[in-house]
């Protein structure tokens, strides 16, 4: 496999981050606008991640202790289950030293997804309805649960 690295978003990269967005979720994508607004948060971090160089995902988080959320993440389709996905969430754990829980939105058909995030110690805990449009469709609302302070451990 091609080196893969991940590489937090800056002014320089920003509008990667937002063509791979529009690439993923062409219904109704993030602007270049707003992935830059993230730039400026202090408790925001995105991580664009490149396999051999080329772009191949993003991952958004919040950083709001004690909990954490992914509000994004995405990986084209020439780069999936290449455990892309699952090193840009290692990376989201590693972040969270002072939080206890990580949380997700994900359609509740998109079952390699489903399966990834249980595989990484999520779990299922509600239900939003009507989350998604195009097609409507509701989310599950997943969680993981550490301790304070753990997350680094949780991420290795």
């Amino acid at each position: 496999m091609s080196e893969l690295s991940l590489l937090p978003m800056s002014e320089e990269n920003y509008t990667v981050a937002a063509q791979i967005e529009a690439e993923c979720f062409a219904d109704r994508p993030w602007t270049a606008e707003q992935f830059h607004e993230e730039i400026t948060l202090d408790f925001s971090r995105t991580f664009i991640a490149y396999l051999g160089g080329e772009p191949a995902g993003f991952v958004n988080i919040w950083l709001t202790p004690p909990m954490a959320i992914i509000n994004n993440i995405a990986v084209r389709e020439g780069f999936r289950r290449r455990g892309i996905a699952q090193a840009m969430i290692n990376a989201a754990l590693g972040e969270c030293g002072e939080c206890s829980s990580l949380t997700l939105e994900v359609r509740v058909s998109n079952q390699p997804a489903i399966t990834l995030y249980e595989k990484l110690g999520f779990s299922q805990v509600g239900r939003r309805r009507d989350f998604y449009e195009n097609p409507r469709e509701d989310a599950f609302i997943m969680t993981k649960f550490f301790r304070k302070g753990a997350a680094e451990q949780d991420a290795e």
